[in-house]
Order: C-alpha cells, then structure tokens, then sequence
C-alpha cells in the first residue's frame, strides 16, 4: 500500500472547498440566488424567478449526485443526511424555526455571509449570535433542551433513509439502479419547471441554476472522492478528511459558524484544525467581498433602529437553534441533503417554507402598526383624500423613524407633511388610477418642490410589484434625505415595497 500524505491531501480538500466556494459567492452576488428572496417573491409579487433558480439547482444537484453514486464514486449512505434514524419532530421543528429566523435576519446562513463580505454589519451581528446559538444547541444548553425534547420522537428505519436504500428492497431493483432512476425523474422534473418559462432563459438564472448545483456537487466530490481515504495508516479505518462529522460532507451554512467561532477562540490550541466548513465559510465571504470591491457595490451598512436590531437576532437565534436542531439550513438540508434524496431532507424544505410564510405574515402586520399621532392638515383642499386633505388628521404609518406611508395625498397635504419633519414623499399611485379626482403626480410634485422636499415617481400598478420596481425603492430609500414619506391609494403598495427593499 502506497505512502499517503494525509496532511498534503487534507490541504488539497481545503483549498478546494475555499476556491469553489470563493466562486459560489461570486454568483450567488451576481444572481441575487436566495432562498428568503425567492419565497418574498412569490408572497408580494407573485414572481417565480428566484424560486426557479433555486428548484433548477435543486434538480442540478440531485442529478448529479445520482451519477456520481450509481457509478459507485461516492456513497450517500456514508453522509450525514442518511441515516436510519429519522428524528422527524426535530426536523420539522427545526425547520420551522429556520424558515422565520431568516426573514428576520434578512437571510439564510449563506445570504448572511455574502451580505457580510459586501459591508453589511447587520449581516456580522447575525453571524455572531448564529454562531454563538448554533455552539449552544450542538454543545450546550440549547443542546440539552434539543435532546431531550424534540430527538426523543424518531423512527428507526430498517434501512438508510435515502428513497434508493428504501424502496430498493420492496421494488427488487439494485439501489444503483434507484438512485439514477429516482435521480433523474426528480431531478429533471425540476428541472423541467424551471425551464418551462422562456423568459427565464438568462444567463444569470441559468448562472444561478447550474452554478449553485454544481457547487454542491464539487463539494461533494472533494469530500467524498479527494478527501476519502480508505484506510486510515493511524487507525486502519476509512475517512473522510478535514470534516467535522468525520463522515462525508457538502455545503450547510449553521453549524460551521459555530465552528468558525470555536476555532477563532481557540486558535492557539494545536489540536484545532481548519474543516471544510470553516474553509467554505471562508470561501463565501472572502468571494463576496471581491465581487462587490470589483463591481464598486461594496457599502456599510446598519441597523434601522431597535426593532430592526431586535428582529435580526431574534432571527439570529432562531437560525442557530432551528438549523443545529433540523441538521441543516436551506443550503444544507434544501440542496445538499436533498440531493442524497433523504426523506429528512424533504421534511425540511417544507418547514423552511412555512416557516419563512408565517414569518412574512407576521412582519406585514408589524409593517401595518397604528397611525402617528394625528394633527390636522391644511384646511385648504376640496379633494376628499384618505389622508385628510379636507381637514382631517393624517393618519401617517409610522414603520421606523424614518420612513412611513399613506393613502392618497393631496397637493394641500404636503405642507402638514412637511411641518411633521418628512424631507422626502415618494409617490408610488400611477396617474388616472383613481379617475379624474385623483390629483396628478405633476400636481404634488410641484407642492413638494415648492417647500423643498425631495421628490420621486415610483409608480406600480396594485398586485403587480416587479423585481425592478423593488430595486429602485431600496436605492430611493437609500439615497433620498430622511425621514422619507411613501403613498399610493391605501399605503399597502408603498408598505410592500419597503418590505421587499430590505430583501434585494
């Protein structure tokens, strides 16, 4: 038996995994491939963009994998997605509690690495208090809990959890056989739907699709076939070299934070190495930080206020917590566990969704609080606007300190918002929306001109918000003096808007 330097190929599976994911975050910046993102989509603008990229790297991983293990090169038995315990509480808890932390938090794991390398310090005290969270359920007092609560519930299967290993007994077919057969009718239905919509054959979603699956991939094989050793000279064992499980692994974005944290904290300590994990959360923020030096897009960026600071560690912890708890974030258990084609794995991607969905809900409520307090308006106007243009009070929804939104406003109006303190009105109502009652935009403009507040016309016809139209917002909101006033017919599109501005 050949001489195996062991140090010279763990290296090799760290550079490796450094270098794929330094790419992985450069398309993921360029793409805006995002999990949260894609499901906000759907909720508030019925776009399916995103979450076609995001099923077309689902269907490019799991493909994927289908060959690599029917052809014998890895086995997904040997991962830590196939087991044959199935903690089925614990992943649909854990998932659930995922899916709301990381609308919280603005982002996945993954999400909250590119927005750290791309100067977002909301994104740094996220992955702080992740990390801390997610230490506390693998080692500590949430671990405890986890442990005696929600891993009690389980099932022990009498085979491996992959679809394969389980049907390949009752259907008498070779699991090799299964795997690509089960590989290819999933992965390409996928696929399929991503592709069945000609307008989202782009280079940045097919970028998206293919590079995102086939970074999962990359992983898999640096693991599985370059940093497998069959027999270990030490312990005369097999291995899989530099991973924390000590078995076969590929990109999850929970429990390397906390491993990125223990090595930081212990650096002196010789018996700490650098792991795949810590080398690709390495890889994704050093990746992110050159695409945005390189595209100028670099930028620092903080909290909005305390809410906004409360929200994203709240949703820090429930990352940490939900993620350790259901074995993997939506990176973990929603591509690359799913590419072994566990069940566990599915179980989780649904509770990623309905936990990202309540947690949608309960922010548009928190988006809809009680109006300011009121004062009366100018008495000046005829036009009988929702704000009180005809001498009512204006009833200002205050979402931060420094942005609100209202109906309908007259020219009449902008004084009295003025006089409240807003520098800046962005109108979102098109002309003519409401018949020839409507005060036209040139109308207020000219108001808001003459008493020298900024202006802007974003205009968006209701139930039909675009991803452009989401972008101009967060750049309005961005560059406009504050306080900033927003108002279309009701106020709910201008609410909408300022939702999805937080998330492009």
């Amino acid at each position: 038996m050949p001489d195996i330097d062991l140090n010279s190929l763990s290296q090799s599976v760290l550079w490796g995994t450094f270098l794929i994911t330094i790419l992985l975050a450069i398309i993921l910046q360029k793409t805006r491939f995002c999990t949260m993102g894609a499901i906000t989509d759907i909720m508030i603008m019925g776009e399916w963009t995103r979450m076609r990229q995001w099923l077309m790297a689902i269907g490019v991983a799991v493909i994927g994998m289908a060959f690599m293990s029917s052809s014998g090169m890895i086995d997904p038995a040997k991962s830590i997605y196939t087991g044959s315990r199935l903690a089925w509480l614990s992943t649909i808890v854990g998932s659930v509690m995922f899916g709301f932390g990381m609308v919280l938090a603005s982002g996945c794991g993954s999400k909250t690495l590119v927005r750290m390398g791309s100067g977002s310090l909301k994104a740094f005290v996220v992955f702080v208090v992740l990390g801390l969270s997610s230490y506390m359920t693998l080692k500590g007092i949430f671990g405890v809990l986890r442990v005696n609560t929600t891993d009690t519930v389980f099932i022990t299967l009498t085979t491996t959890q992959d679809l394969p290993s389980i049907l390949s007994a009752s259907l008498g077919l070779s699991k090799a056989t299964l795997q690509l057969l089960l590989g290819l009718i999933v992965g390409g239905a996928l696929m399929i739907f991503a592709l069945s919509k000609k307008n989202f054959w782009t280079f940045n979603n097919l970028l998206a699709g293919f590079g995102v699956g086939l970074a999962i991939l990359g992983i898999w094989w640096v693991s599985g076939v370059l940093g497998y050793v069959a027999e270990d000279p030490n312990t005369l064992e097999e291995v899989f070299l530099t991973t924390n499980s000590g078995r076969m692994e590929s990109l999850t974005y929970v429990a390397p934070y906390a491993y990125v944290l223990e090595w930081l904290t212990f650096y002196s300590d010789s018996s700490r190495k650098v792991t795949l994990g810590i080398a690709s959360v390495g890889g994704l923020i050093v990746g992110s930080t050159i695409y945005a030096l390189v595209t100028k897009t670099f930028q620092w960026e903080s909290f909005r206020d305390a809410e906004d600071t409360g929200n994203h560690i709240i949703g820090a912890i429930l990352m940490g917590v939900g993620g350790v708890t259901a074995m993997g974030c939506t990176i973990g258990q929603g591509l690359t566990g799913i590419s072994t084609l566990a069940i566990s794995s599915f179980i989780a991607i649904i509770g990623y969704g309905v936990g990202a969905v309540l947690a949608m809900k309960y922010l548009t409520w928190r988006m809809l609080p009680p109006p300011c307090e009121p004062v009366l308006a100018s008495n000046h106007s005829n036009y009988q606007s929702t704000t009180g243009g005809c001498g009512m009070p204006l009833p200002i929804a205050c979402h931060t300190d420094q942005f609100g939104t209202l109906g309908q406003i007259s020219p009449h109006d902008v004084a009295e918002i003025a006089r409240q303190g807003y520098k800046s009105i962005i109108n979102n109502r098109p002309d003519g929306e409401g018949g020839p009652d409507q005060p036209s935009n040139a109308e207020v403009e000219m108001a808001a001109k003459a008493l020298g507040l900024q202006y802007a016309y974003l205009p968006v016809v209701s139930g039909q918000i675009t991803l452009e139209q989401a972008q101009e917002m967060s750049r309005l909101l961005e560059e406009m003096p504050t306080p900033i006033l927003a108002f279309c017919r009701s106020g709910a599109r201008s609410t909408n808007l300022f939702m999805l501005a937080q998330q492009v």
